[in-house]
């Protein structure tokens, strides 16, 4: 049999066969994430929870509470379409940290050019559930980590707290508190130029905007705090289907 001589050129070529299949086959040594900051406004402009701003009327509303519950994410990648991500965060938008972490499976680069995401706590995880059951008791759905979010076994978890008070005088409080699975909403967020969540590189940092003046004021519908101060679900669904109606049309990816 004959033998082939080894060079210096068949060791280059090894070596170079090899990186194409590296390349081709890549895994990340990590799964990705991307981390997604909250953060909120007023029609627009800068807002901080606890300032006041004006209304449709011109009147001063001031908010006091704002926190809600997001899950059921999926990514958009162009070539595979919606990929699901199994998380659900607590996001207070009194704090500057708020954020969720979504865990992409490493399996090659990812092109995304959109976010879907659940405004609530998914039916299979709202009524009947013990917030003891979890481990992890600050699990944003355990008992620490839901206090102030939870009403009880049988009516489940509050999936949005909007609550402040007109600075009128006499100051008019407003409280509306939407749980209940037919207040569970969905917001999908698109972008036109996708952005490349590359193999073995970097993770990924976006940030989601609440408009807390779209809460109120849609293309269709405005609450009225004078006219309708109060839901908490059960005691008056219409008002709260309305307020998530408006809740979900108020999200944007800050660009």
């Amino acid at each position: 049999m004959m033998k082939i001589p080894f060079t210096p050129l068949t060791h280059l070529g090894i070596c170079v066969l090899a990186l194409l299949l590296a390349a081709t086959g890549c895994n990340r040594q990590k799964d990705a994430e991307i981390r997604i900051a909250y953060d909120v406004v007023w029609n627009g402009s800068p807002y901080e929870v606890g300032e006041s701003a004006p209304d449709v009327q011109g009147r001063p509303v001031q908010l006091e509470r704002l926190e809600c519950y997001v899950s059921d994410f999926a990514i958009h990648d162009v070539d595979q379409g919606w990929l699901p991500i199994d998380t659900v965060a607590r996001i207070d938008f009194s704090k500057d940290e708020a954020h969720a972490v979504l865990t992409i499976p490493g399996q090659g680069d990812r092109t995304i050019d959109g976010l879907r995401m659940g405004l609530g706590v998914p039916e299979d995880r709202n009524v009947d559930v013990d917030p003891a059951s979890y481990t992890d008791p600050d699990h944003p759905l355990g008992y620490t980590g839901s206090a102030g979010l939870h009403w009880g076994w049988a009516a489940g978890y509050i999936f949005s707290v909007y609550e402040g008070r007109l600075l009128t005088e006499p100051n008019t409080p407003f409280t509306y508190h939407a749980g209940d699975d037919t207040t569970y909403r969905t917001t999908e967020l698109m972008w036109e130029d996708p952005w490349l969540l590359e193999c073995g590189g970097k993770d990924h940092n976006i940030t989601l905007v609440l408009d807390a003046y779209k809460c109120l004021h849609g293309v269709e519908d405005t609450i009225d705090p004078e006219i309708d101060p109060e839901t908490h679900t059960g005691n008056n669904l219409p008002l709260a289907i309305r307020w998530v109606d408006l809740y979900k049309d108020a999200w944007s990816i800050q660009p």
